[in-house]
């Protein structure tokens, strides 16, 4: 029987990052995984299908059988419509895993760095997981436009209250699914606000090594111990790459990467938690390419970079 089983949702232009993700989950959950990818576009399939992955399940938007979802998918805009997706699929999944079973969504830009067990551990017998941002005091503002709650990972059982609160996940989502700090809306994410206290069997993540983005960083410290990254002195479980960008690819012999605009990144975070994975990223994006899938969105021309930015760059040679 599968221990895990975990969604995630990409197109094209996010199929490196979805593929880093799925190795990470491999070297972490080994075989006892199962890791169901919503296809966001017939080429991220076809490309997923010809590596042929084990532990690697590929669906269709029509796979959710939801004609609702499917209604939407030709007058929403991309990114719209990709946040409206996660809640439809967990349903989808859990109804397919049966009763008690636990389904965890998991955004496309996450990689893990230890084992997941402790973060199943902390839901126990309860029916819904999340995490908070958790912003580093220079970025509290930014949770009243983009929530207190990040949507990188959510975890639900199939049990009446879980069942319950992605029902009216899904139908928030397919009313309304914009970018508009200003009118409150920040996707499907700021509706988790309301989440801990409508649902009582509801566990905030925790573990300081989970959760762990570009928001945060700046509020730990990031050492390494045995080859384990740690933060704050326990494991790093996972980290959001959230906005990172490559700047130089492709033939060249070197890729050399933003971590996040906006965001600062010391010498041991760019050097513990981002060149492991631009490395990644470059390997995903040759086995990618071998299969036919070309990502040039990885791109971005050196020279049109500000000053500020070359200066903070991450380098993987």
């Amino acid at each position: 029987m599968i221990r895990y089983h975990f969604c995630t949702l990409f197109d094209r232009n996010y199929a490196s990052r979805g593929l880093a993700l799925y190795r990470s989950l491999r070297r972490h959950c080994g075989q006892d995984f199962q890791l169901t990818v919503l296809c966001m576009d017939e080429q991220v399939r076809a490309a997923l299908a010809a590596l042929d992955l084990p532990g690697m399940r590929l669906w269709r938007v029509e796979d959710i059988g939801d004609e609702e979802l499917l209604a939407l998918r030709g007058v929403r805009p991309v990114r719209e419509f990709c946040w409206t997706c996660p809640g439809p699929l967990m349903l989808a999944l859990l109804a397919e895993q049966g009763p008690g079973s636990v389904v965890a969504y998991l955004d496309a830009d996450l990689a893990f760095f230890s084992d997941i067990q402790p973060i199943y551990d902390e839901l126990g017998d309860k029916n819904i997981l999340i995490h908070g941002h958790n912003f580093a005091p220079a970025y509290a503002a930014y949770a009243q436009s983009s929530g207190i709650f990040n949507v990188g990972l959510v975890a639900v059982r199939n049990s009446p209250e879980g069942i319950a609160c992605l029902t009216r996940w899904r139908t928030q989502n397919m009313e309304m699914c914009v970018l508009d700090p200003e009118q409150g809306y920040c996707g499907d994410q700021k509706y988790l606000d309301e989440w801990p206290s409508l649902y009582p069997g509801l566990v905030i993540l925790r573990h300081v090594g989970g959760g762990v983005a570009p928001w945060n960083m700046e509020a730990h410290q990031v050492t390494e111990r045995h080859g384990q990254v740690m933060i704050d002195g326990a494991p790093l479980i996972f980290f959001h790459y959230h906005a990172l960008r490559v700047v130089l690819g492709g033939v060249w012999l070197r890729w050399v990467a933003i971590p996040s605009i906006g965001y600062d990144a010391d010498e041991a975070v760019r050097r513990l938690i981002y060149r492991p994975y631009i490395r990644a990223l470059r390997q995903a994006h040759r086995d990618l390419a071998r299969v036919g899938l070309r990502q040039s969105s990885l791109r971005m021309p050196w020279k049109q970079l500000p000053g500020f930015v070359r200066r903070s760059q991450t380098v993987v040679g």
